[in-house]
């Protein structure tokens, strides 16, 4: 009896002192996967996605399937609505906006071309950019205020573009590498993300560079990034299939999700996207969808 009081008594002392174990990178922030984008339960299975497009307006999401040389719409809640191919048109493409117009503007790999699409009209038509005798090699793809914004891939700066796709402007870091391979616009100005040297940059409008700050202690092979409201910056790792999170002046905070093929973990993934609801979208190559997460 004296024994099995002496084991109740360390049970109860243990259970008191020794401290339960938490990841501080979730607990100080909770994201829980909150929906899936894939189209796999209507037939319609995505095979290699590489970008997301969001229509706040219409509250739907739009996926570029390069795999299937086709786009799919969501609902919102992640529901799958249509698939679209431009009557099978469509050549690798990779990336697209929707301008004020309404017209789908769409990066084709396969055609090398920034390629407009008229759905009411059924219309479709391909673009070499060229900035005299120089042809662009486009690659990420934003829209704004009349202006196209476009990665050059072969000398990886952002070509600025007006409706008429004649080129305005070039922004550029002169202290990359290789150059952006990735940006994402702001209020009040540009973020870019440089592969090579694991560096993010902040221009201002105009493209002067402001700061800058590393992030190669804690990634891998950054391939994207994404800015929330307060202005923390949250850079993509393909490699280790994560997300570090630092603040604007480029303190670390946290990482978090991990390798896995199972719900709200990633495989190969390759952008990363806020939607205006507070749901943060990563784009997965390797698992074909795309996973949405809150908080």
């Amino acid at each position: 009896m004296k024994y099995l009081n002496t084991l109740l008594s360390l049970a109860v002392l243990t259970a008191v002192s020794i401290p339960v174990i938490v990841s501080t990178s979730l607990a100080a922030e909770p994201w829980t996967w909150r929906a899936t984008l894939d189209g796999a339960s209507s037939g319609q299975p995505m095979e290699m996605p590489t970008a997301l497009h969001i229509d706040a307006e219409r509250q739907r999401y739009y996926v570029v399937d390069s795999g299937g040389n086709r786009l799919l719409s969501f609902t919102r809640e992640g529901g799958f609505l249509h698939t679209f191919t431009a009557e099978g048109k469509l050549q690798i493409p990779y990336d697209l906006v929707r301008d004020d117009a309404d017209l789908i503007w769409v990066v084709e790999k396969g055609r090398n071309s920034l390629t407009s699409i008229d759905v009411k009209a059924k219309a479709v038509i391909t673009h070499v950019l060229k900035d005299g005798e120089r042809t662009l090699v486009p690659d990420r793809l934003e829209f704004r205020n009349g202006t196209f914004y476009v990665i050059d891939k072969a000398t990886g700066e952002i070509a600025l573009l007006g409706k008429d796709l004649v080129v305005k402007k070039w922004i550029s870091c002169p202290e990359c590498s290789t150059g952006i391979v990735d940006f994402k616009l702001t209020q009040d100005g540009i973020w870019a993300l440089d592969q090579l040297d694991k560096k993010v940059i902040r221009f201002d409008g105009e493209g002067k560079v402001l700061k800058s700050f590393s992030v190669a202690q804690n990634v891998e092979f950054p391939v994207s990034l994404a800015i929330d409201s307060a202005g923390n910056v949250y850079v993509l790792d393909r490699h280790k299939a994560a997300i570090a999170v630092f603040d604007p002046q480029g303190g670390f905070k946290y990482a978090f999700l991990a390798k896995g093929w199972s719900r709200g973990e990633l495989y190969f993934p390759i952008e990363i996207v806020f939607d205006p609801w507070g749901g943060l979208c990563v784009v997965e190559e390797g698992n074909g969808r795309v996973e949405v997460f809150g908080r």
